[in-house]
């Protein structure tokens, strides 16, 4: 079965830029240090401000010691997570596997904000600390989308989408689909007199057309979806090849360009009445060159699906950089700022 993995090449994908890694059981080696580390960290700080703050029987605020530890704490593992970009630039040296530093920028990431909250005595206070504050939790939540779309789009994509492929190659893939309808109608009706080119030695009607053509096809294999490559025989069904050839013109654009195309295939529903009157006006012999047409417009339809994911998958990096940077300009003004008027 040829089948192409859109788990394992998202996720060898995103590693090799250094921004995913998943969360299952057969992960728990990669995640149990960090996340250890990271609860001990949020422990052992919360814990601290806690006492301080029964101690003196109010809320203490960042210049505490509980809580400039606090913030000493987190404004460490803000610097940890800027890390992974030099980081990223030294990939070559294998200093640390991208998995265990990815796990550790994760779970040190979600542990820093409530370390934050402790430090700022859970007030915003002025404009500084209160934009430092809004751009830090909205960093957090970007970070937390990332990581719930990278490990539930890419399992959803391997169940629903069988005709998926890589990303790069669709464009590609969908030209060489429509090569692939068009030797199917050769092979069964012959060419269009429009397909000949007259100063050709081939030109004028092929006596010795295919008599099979290999085309691709959706299996189940257990639990896993896949296309299969079969070669099925075909009858000459000329009789029909007006109507077939126009059906190809009509789907063309839809199986180059997708759902940007205006076409009556588009919708899946609209596709379905558009494919059975045209099974009413071919003969029975012509069904399986039918079934194949509809089949490469699903194939196509599950490519604009899977550009969609792919989007959702990619798009939020950009934003949860870019907070990223914010938050560390922020965090060095605040330090240059608290150091000043200590």
């Amino acid at each position: 079965m040829v089948r192409s993995t859109t788990l394992r090449l998202l996720t060898q994908e995103l590693n090799d830029c250094g921004s995913v890694v998943l969360i299952s059981r057969s992960q728990v080696k990669v995640h149990i240090v960090p996340a250890t580390l990271a609860v001990l960290l949020t422990v052992a700080g919360v814990g601290w401000y806690v006492l301080e703050c029964m101690a003196k029987g109010q809320l203490v605020g960042g210049g505490s010691i509980s809580g400039l530890a606090c913030g000493i704490g987190a404004g460490s593992v803000i610097v940890f997570e800027m890390l992974l970009w030099p980081r990223k630039a030294l990939r070559r040296l294998r200093l640390i596997p991208a998995k265990y530093w990815m796990a550790a920028h994760i779970w040190l990431g979600l542990a820093s904000l409530p370390l934050a909250i402790a430090h700022s005595g859970f007030h915003l206070g002025g404009w500084l600390p209160a934009s430092f504050m809004i751009l830090f939790v909205l960093t957090i939540l970007s970070g937390l989308y990332g990581l719930a779309v990278q490990n539930i789009l890419p399992r959803w994509m391997l169940h629903n989408l069988p005709s998926e492929t890589i990303y790069s190659q669709i464009e590609y893939v969908s030209a060489r689909t429509v090569d692939d309808a068009r030797s199917l109608l050769i092979a069964a009706c012959g060419r269009q007199r429009a397909d000949i080119d007259e100063s050709s030695p081939d030109s004028g009607f092929m006596d010795s057309v295919p008599q099979s053509i290999v085309v691709g096809a959706v299996r189940q294999s257990g639990k896993t979806s896949g296309r299969t490559l079969e070669t099925r025989r075909v009858t000459q069904t000329r009789q029909d090849a007006e109507p077939l050839w126009n059906a190809l013109a009509e789907i063309q654009p839809f199986l180059l360009h997708g759902k940007s195309a205006d076409t009556p295939v588009t919708d899946r529903q609209q596709s379905l009445q558009w494919f059975n009157r045209l099974r009413n006006a071919c003969s029975e012999e012509s069904g399986f060159v039918i079934d194949s047409l509809q089949q490469f417009c699903d194939q196509r339809r599950q490519f604009d699906v899977q550009s969609t994911v792919h989007r959702w998958l990619h798009a939020w990096l950009p934003v949860h950089i870019g907070l990223s940077v914010a938050v560390t300009v922020l965090l060095a003004v605040h330090i240059w700022t608290a150091l000043k008027y200590w």
